[in-house]
């Protein structure tokens, strides 16, 4: 590999100079050739040294992690080993992503932290009101008893309506699936087969047809009814069919 030649610069940790190098050589974060990079980490460290710059007990702890890695790499391997035991740089590209990360979104908010530096705002101005004038002649009793029923107006504005404005706007009703299951069985001893639709013939609000639908159910779950579907057929309007061995039943066990 042709020898790198960069400028030396100040590093703020052996992590930030690890992954210089890295982005140097144009290396996988995470398939760190360890034998180039450390050939490359020692020589800078030692360059550092040449020129009597402060290199910290970070970089050589670094250095020997770097080392241990490198010698780990090289030692023979049995093949249980091989398959048990994990890449030793592991727990370095572990900290060079975290590292990493940090360094970029630094990168991002460097030069976002100055916004606004330059804008100046205006304080609000203070207004002053008027001193409230008071006209004793016109404070008769007619007008407190006045001035007493607009604020209570206003008073009765802001409280929640009561209750019984909203009758026939919403209501809860309630509608027995036990009633529809008996309903629609007398319908169907009369005659044993109905059309799905006309099951809810006559019926007048959402609730009562979620009953009428439940009912239907119950019926083929206890086996009085079954459903049938023909090719020519309305697959929305199906056959429904009492079956031939149903008797009148047990209502009573149908919940509402």
């Amino acid at each position: 590999m042709e020898q790198l030649q960069f400028k030396l610069e100040h590093f703020e940790g052996p992590l930030d100079l690890l992954l210089t190098l890295v982005r140097k050589n144009k290396v996988s974060i995470y398939d760190i050739p360890i034998s180039v990079i450390l050939d490359q980490y020692l020589a800078v460290v030692q360059e550092m040294q040449e020129l009597d710059l402060e290199v910290s007990s970070e970089f050589l702890v670094l250095a020997a992690t770097l080392l241990q890695i490198k010698s780990r790499m090289l030692l023979p391997k049995t093949e249980e080993e091989d398959e048990d035991e994990l890449d030793p740089r592991e727990e370095l590209i572990r900290r060079l992503v975290e590292y990493s990360k940090v360094k970029d979104a630094a990168e991002y908010l460097r030069p976002r932290q100055s916004i606004g530096a330059s804008m100046f705002f205006k304080t609000p101005d203070v207004i002053e009101r008027p001193p409230a004038e008071w006209n004793m002649a016109c404070m008769t009793p007619e007008n407190l008893i006045a001035a007493y029923k607009r604020a209570y107006q206003k008073l009765e504005r802001k409280l929640p309506p009561p209750k019984h404005s909203f009758h026939g706007i919403v209501g809860h009703e309630k509608v027995s699936v036990r009633q529809k299951v008996i309903g629609i069985w007398k319908r169907l001893m009369k005659k044993s087969k109905m059309k799905f639709k006309e099951l809810f013939a006559g019926v007048k609000s959402k609730p009562e047809a979620v009953a009428s639908f439940l009912a239907v159910l119950e019926l083929i779950k206890l086996k009085k009814i079954r459903v049938e579907y023909t090719e020519s057929e309305d697959f929305s309007n199906p056959q429904i069919f009492r079956e031939d061995t149903a008797s009148d039943g047990d209502w009573t066990m149908i919940e509402d």
